[in-house]
């Protein structure tokens, strides 16, 4: 009786340990990559929440922070994006896609001058220029082309 016990006890316990692996948590490469491709399909509130829990798991990576941010904003939390580019920056202040996308917030927010202190970082960064020091400086103006 307490074998059988035992087998029943251990076939549960090792099926719970497959369900929970395959529908918990995944590991963070997998998060982003799979943030990034609903990050191109604009499915912002997908990848928000893999952003969210890969940031748990990475809180060092300031791009994760960025890509987090930059999806909560297209949802329209410009606030709580504000903070998350601010993490992404104090993590590492040359970020250049948090530079870009916190000018667009800016812009958004009616902030006109910290956009433009972000677009001058980015030419500091990019003495050649750069794609993302193009893109803010498009968004500025009102010509970026979604």
């Amino acid at each position: 009786m307490k074998i059988k016990f035992l087998i029943v006890f251990l076939f549960l316990m090792s099926s719970s340990f497959v369900f929970s692996a395959k529908y918990g948590k995944t590991d963070p490469d997998k998060l982003y990559s799979r943030a990034l491709n609903f990050i191109e399909q604009e499915r912002f509130f997908e990848a928000k929440k893999l952003l969210k829990a890969y940031t748990k798991s990475k809180p060092e990576d300031s791009y994760g922070w960025t890509l987090y941010a930059f999806s909560e904003r297209k949802l329209g939390g410009l606030e709580k994006a504000k903070g998350l580019y601010e993490k992404a920056l104090t993590l590492d202040a040359d970020n250049k896609a948090a530079l870009e996308y916190q000018g667009e917030l800016f812009v958004e927010l009616e902030m006109p001058a910290l956009a433009l202190a972000n677009l001058e970082k980015l030419n500091i960064l990019c003495p050649n220029s750069c794609e993302e020091a193009e893109q803010l400086k498009s968004f500025i103006a009102g010509t970026a082309v979604k």
